[in-house]
């Protein structure tokens, strides 16, 4: 009896998996006087009531494929500390050519715990993949996918005056562990009368993902007057990283980390956000040549805060974060 061992498949998943944290899924949030963004590339460590629509995502794949993402997503909270969402994302590819939609992705999010005062977060939450809702022919799974997820967010507001030139800094990252619900296919076909088997891995990966920003806004409000022109103290340039590592259940060859580097700037106001970044693919396996990333994201809490925009189950006497931050601002 022969055997084949299918590779690609472990390929596919890494790719896929990359693209997932560049397609839908973030959030915005104030702990104290810090502003976390919505990051672009992966999921930010908040929980709130938000729209992004559309985010837009050119690459070039390792096999040569242009391809083209229009996503959107939808994040509503339960509760204050306690959010789901829903996305998904159009698919259009050149060489080969064809069109579809890659799998629905729901998520999960509870906050365990905030410090306004050091201007930390710490978010617990869980990505699903499902499987069989996409089109194959832009790479959706058969199989579900689950990722497990932590996030975080740290500002450096609370550095000493002396360090004033620091403050503005902001750190937020995210680690995961992607696996699917069916990491191993085995099938039988027969070949000049002899069986075939062909074996498919999907690989459990580790996900993570890191931005380092600098608010001008902080600045602004917390630290020294920023000079110039009005649309400087709205502006958050940032560098985004995002990576993944097969760690088990790997087909043979299948062991390269594949990752983005995205540099960029998010123009941030009190109800939306636009974001840019370049997408830098970090080796052949991660992709060819420099892409791109574009976002509009609506605050649908400061836009609608006594409707879509509240969560489900709050106190009567519920003030939203940002409302509590722009109240002591004025």
């Amino acid at each position: 009896m022969s055997q084949k061992v299918y590779l690609a498949r472990a390929g596919a998943f890494a790719a896929a998996a990359i693209l997932a944290g560049i397609g839908p899924a973030f959030s915005h949030i104030f702990v104290g006087n810090r502003f976390f963004p919505a990051t672009l590339t992966f999921d930010d460590p908040g929980v709130n009531d938000e729209l992004a629509l559309p985010t837009f995502v050119y690459i070039t794949n390792p096999d040569g494929s242009q391809q083209f993402d229009y996503s959107f997503e939808y994040a509503k909270s339960i509760t204050p500390y306690f959010g789901i969402s829903v996305g998904d994302t159009f698919t259009h590819l050149n060489n080969p050519r064809a069109n579809g939609w890659q799998n629905l992705e729901t998520g999960l999010k509870l906050t365990i715990f905030q410090n306004p005062e050091h201007e930390f977060i710490l978010t617990l939450g869980t990505e699903f993949e499902w499987g069989h809702t996409g089109n194959a022919s832009v790479g959706a799974e058969a199989f579900t996918a689950v990722t497990p997820q932590i996030f975080f967010g740290k500002g450096f507001g609370d550095l000493p005056t002396s360090l004033d030139a620091l403050r503005p800094l902001a750190l937020t990252g995210v680690f995961g562990v992607g696996f699917s619900t069916h990491p191993i296919d085995v099938s039988v076909t027969l070949e000049d009368g002899l069986p075939i088997v062909e074996i498919e891995k999907s690989p459990t990966v580790f996900q993570w993902g890191l931005s380092l920003q600098y608010s001008l806004p902080y600045m602004n409000s917390n630290v020294m007057e920023v000079g110039g022109p009005e649309f400087l103290k709205h502006l958050i340039p940032l560098v985004e990283a995002t990576f993944t590592t097969p760690v088990a259940n790997i087909p043979l060859g299948g062991h390269t980390t594949t990752g983005i580097i995205a540099p960029g700037f998010i123009y941030a106001s009190r109800y939306f956000q636009l974001g840019l970044e370049a997408l830098i693919p970090i080796n052949s396996a991660s992709g060819k040549n420099v892409g791109v990333i574009a976002q509009l994201h609506l605050y649908l809490d400061d836009i609608f805060p006594d409707s879509i925009g509240r969560p489900l189950f709050a106190p009567p006497d519920y003030v939203s974060p940002s409302a509590a931050y722009y109240a002591s601002h004025k």
